[in-house]
């Protein structure tokens, strides 16, 4: 989705819409995160699984956030030179003034953004807590000398102590 997308769903006051069609991105990362507070032991196929759509989530989600964060600062300076137009001598006072009104009329478009950008943040926290824990794993299979995926030159050694 682009950013004229996004400006267009915005301005059309199809937000709802947008959220919805995002909802199972939203309910996947929310998914893996339960996964990991509840403490499941998930194999290192479970792992990369778990990676890969957190990552495909991650990819769409990050867009949808990046036009909603590029949107909020054109609306709010768009709204700051609307209201310092209205001033005939334009004074600090009068200036933090027209950063306030702009910064509640784009309100709106904040929250979507911090909406967007944390599930981003959440995905691309929980694929580090992943690589992390396939990481472990797959070190101590390999230490253990079982389904051993480490590393491929102690392959010789290994065979000749069994």
């Amino acid at each position: 989705m682009t950013s004229a997308e996004i400006k267009k769903i915005y301005d059309n006051n199809e937000i709802e819409k947008l959220y919805k069609d995002c909802q199972k991105y939203f309910d996947r990362i929310d998914e893996w995160a339960d996964k990991l507070i509840d403490g499941d032991q998930m194999s290192e196929y479970d792992l990369k699984y778990a990676m890969q759509q957190l990552c495909g989530c991650q990819i769409k989600l990050n867009v949808i956030a990046g036009a909603f964060e590029a949107l909020l600062v054109e609306y709010e300076n768009q709204y700051i030179v609307e209201e310092e137009s209205k001033i005939e001598k334009l004074r600090v006072q009068d200036q933090n003034h027209c950063k306030a009104v702009a910064r509640d009329k784009v309100s709106d478009l904040r929250r979507y953004a911090s909406d967007f950008s944390r599930y981003v943040y959440s995905a691309q926290s929980t694929v580090t807590t992943l690589q992390s824990l396939l990481k472990r794993l797959t070190t101590m299979k390999a230490n253990n000398g079982v389904d051993f995926t480490g590393d491929m030159s102690n392959v010789e050694e290994e065979k000749n102590s069994w």
